[in-house]
C-alpha cells in the first residue's frame, strides 16, 4: 500500500466533527417546503415545491454574487479570528 492505514482508516480516525456543515441547507429546506405542501393535489404540490425551490436558489444567488470573495463573510470572520491565533 502506498498509504499507511491510518490516513484512511476508520479504526483511526478521531470522533469529532472536523467540519461545521453538518447537514445540507438545500435538503433541509427541500424537505420543509415538502411538509407544507403534502396536502395538496400532486399537480399543485409539484408546482409549489418547483416555484418555491427556484426562488430560494435564485435568492441565494443573489446574495453569493454580492460577495468580494470566492467565499461567504462567516468563512472570511472565522478566517481572520483563526489568523491572529496563530
Amino acid at each position: 500500500m502506498k498509504k499507511s492505514p491510518k490516513i484512511w482508516t476508520r479504526a483511526f480516525l478521531g470522533t469529532t466533527c472536523k467540519s461545521d456543515i453538518i447537514d445540507n441547507n438545500l435538503c433541509e429546506a427541500f424537505n420543509s417546503i415538502i411538509v407544507e405542501a403534502r396536502f395538496k393535489s400532486i399537480i399543485k404540490m409539484l408546482e409549489g415545491i418547483r416555484t418555491k425551490m427556484m426562488t430560494r436558489i435564485v435568492q441565494k444567488k443573489k446574495l453569493c454574487n454580492g460577495w468580494k470573495q470566492n467565499y461567504g463573510p462567516l468563512v472570511k470572520a472565522k478566517f481572520d479570528a483563526n489568523k491572529k491565533d496563530c
